[in-house]
């Protein structure tokens, strides 16, 4: 019997102890839908509930809650969904609060793995419900693989985590409640990067990724359902997260939302199949409201001056001092997470980028050298983040499995001297005017683009150009809103990309970092968009890409843990000592404002990250606002 199949033979025991204490309770609801089941609105809550045996029982960090109140958050508009999204975060398995557990129950209360690992059969819980009151079923599961993720006119192809030995994977369904999940070989992915990543109601805004979608409400706008309609763009109206009508199991509803407006309000779900250890349904909160800013300044300008209740989504760290002398009179008191940022600025010049004299420049490992080295690191860390980080040059942090302590600070001293040196190697001499020269003549101008626009990140990016500049390295950086920046830096339209490497807590779930995986490796999207497709869409990688792919390829398919951190390392150095993809300084903790009267928030010990969607982990639906 395989280790898998025990890990959730353990887990469906657990589960059997904590459906004695759900069918146990007496369970409770918020005023609000009491007064609805009342009016006839809804029905009443045994009815709306799961079956007693299947409730989700959310264990809680402080204390029981109080119903009501309005969480009070900001964002920067449609494109920071996840400001909102990760609040919302419900999957078919999910990560757990403490992210070196294993993964835990969802939707799917249990699993087993077949003995040779290329079957997966999952366990759904009996009576949750669409927020509309329908049934979730595992109709719900084949309607987003046959309708989404096989439908080439939505997806490309179907993503990796889906797919063994160049097979995509098969559906069967079981019963309404159990279904089977068939490869063409062992799966090593599909826990993890599937169903606690990817697991969710799709698209996940502009990620467009998922493992189910309300069958009884979009059929009707699907054209291979509903011949009225000639094309997609009725569906992806109705499929967006951002469309008021659309079912939902979370926590919460989007009931608020408009072109040109200035917020964004959630409301509880009526038939949320969470309650607490008392037995009240959640969520406690009645509201979420976030207000629309322009950017990430004005965001902390409302933190600062107590006008949110919890938030960690672009708070700055730079602005900690303001934070703690502004707390008492804002209501308010700060704290610290971990962070999986393995840097908090990095930086991606393109292997792929289409002009073929820069694609030569940022190909070339003498180049990619010089503009790590030219970098001072020490006062980017001082600079922009208070002496809060740590200079390094590595994708994962000191946590991982994949950690290797001696490539920490692989490439990362301050040695402009050096630089200039590798710069005068490759052939690029110093013109009349200071700046270097291509060989021809021509003035090597690089361009960074980004859309970090203000804060420590800003300030990073600006020391960097200071430091290029310094070597005879021409330097423009061009800031941007998101929403324009990744589809250029997707696109293979960027020379110089910049992000955060994130994930460094668990890099090989969904490894864009660590070597060309898909278009949001913007050290090369298109070698990446190769990969992803592959082979029938991109550019061919390069050699040293290929070695990458192929390790991961074996990652992939092997159920090893053991094997799999072996592997992990071996892409890790590969990545690191290429300088694929060139790091400043990370480790910085990640600071969070928190109302005093809003409670149930972990505020130490935590670890945040995008890929394990924090603040998700901590099960906001039991956070609360004491009265």
């Amino acid at each position: 019997m395989s280790k898998k199949f025990w890990m959730s033979i353990v887990l469906v025991g657990l589960l059997v102890v904590v459906a004695g204490i759900a069918g146990a309770m007496e369970y409770k609801e918020a005023p609000m839908l009491a007064d609805m089941v009342k009016a006839g609105d809804i029905p009443p809550l045994e009815e709306r509930l799961p079956a007693p045996e299947d409730i989700m029982v959310v264990p809680v960090v402080d204390s029981i809650g109080q119903y009501g109140g309005t969480w009070h958050r900001s964002f920067t508009g449609i494109k920071d969904f996840h400001a909102w999204g990760r609040i919302n975060y419900e999957p078919m398995l999910r990560w757990p609060r403490n992210p070196k557990d294993p993964v835990q129950p969802g939707i799917a209360k249990a699993w087993e793995w077949s003995e040779d690992g290329k079957e997966l059969t999952l366990f759904l819980r009996k009576g949750v419900k669409w927020s509309d009151g329908a049934p979730f079923s595992v109709d719900d599961i084949i309607f987003w693989w046959e309708a989404i993720e096989k439908d080439t006119n939505i997806t490309a192809v179907p993503h990796r985590e889906w797919i063994v030995n160049g097979t995509p994977m098969e559906l069967e369904k079981i019963d309404d409640l159990t279904i089977k999940l068939k490869f063409a070989g062992p799966n090593g992915m599909v826990e993890t990067l599937g169903l606690a990543f990817h697991g969710n109601q799709w698209p996940l805004g502009f990620e467009r990724f998922g493992f189910f979608a309300p069958k009884h409400y979009l059929e009707q706008f699907h054209p291979k359902y509903n011949t009225e309609f000639s094309d997609y763009t009725v569906f992806e109206e109705k499929a967006f997260d951002y469309n008021l009508e659309r079912p939902v199991i979370t926590p919460w509803k989007l009931v608020k939302w408009e072109a040109g407006g200035t917020e964004l309000v959630l409301k509880r779900n009526p038939y949320y199949w969470k309650v607490d250890p008392e037995g009240n349904q959640l969520p406690y909160i009645d509201t979420v409201h976030f207000a629309l800013v322009e950017n990430s300044e004005a965001i902390n300008l409302l933190a600062i001056a107590g006008k949110i209740d919890m938030q960690n989504r672009r708070i700055d760290l730079a602005k900690w001092q303001v934070y703690q002398e502004n707390a008492e009179k804002g209501g308010y008191h700060m704290s610290l997470w971990n962070l999986a940022r393995a840097s908090a600025v990095s930086f991606f010049p393109n292997q792929s980028y289409s002009d073929p004299k820069y694609r030569e420049l940022m190909q070339n490992f003498k180049f990619r050298q010089a503009l790590s080295l030219a970098m001072d690191r020490d006062l980017m860390n001082e600079v922009s983040w208070l002496g809060q980080g740590s200079p390094r040059n590595i994708t994962v942090v000191p946590d991982c499995p994949l950690y290797i302590p001696e490539l920490e600070e692989y490439m990362a001293e301050y040695a402009p001297d050096k630089a200039k040196a590798l710069l005068d190697e490759i052939g690029l001499p110093v013109g009349s005017d200071g700046f270097r020269t291509f060989t021809d003549g021509s003035p090597v101008e690089l361009v960074v683009e980004t859309h970090f626009m203000s804060g420590a990140e800003l300030d990073t990016l600006q020391l960097a150009v200071e430091n290029w500049q310094a070597i005879g390295l021409k330097t423009a950086l061009k800031t941007m809103q998101r929403d324009i920046y990744w589809p250029r830096a997707s696109g293979n339209e960027v020379m110089i990309g910049v992000w955060t490497t994130d994930r460094g807590l668990t890099p090989m779930i969904d490894p864009i970092y660590q070597f060309p995986v898909d278009e949001r490796s913007w050290f090369a999207p298109a070698f990446g968009i190769w990969y992803k497709t592959m082979g029938a869409q991109g550019e061919e990688p390069t050699a040293d890409f290929k070695k990458a792919m192929d390790l991961y390829d074996q990652y992939k398919s092997t159920p090893d843990s053991a094997k799999q951190v072996e592997i992990g390392k071996e892409i890790v150095r590969l990545g690191t000592e290429s300088l694929w993809a060139i790091q400043t300084n990370g480790l910085q903790p990640g600071p969070v404002v928190v109302k005093d009267n809003f409670k149930n928030v972990i505020e130490e010990g935590f670890t945040a990250d995008w890929l394990i969607m924090a603040p998700g982990t901590q099960d906001p639906c039991h956070y609360y606002i004491e009265q």
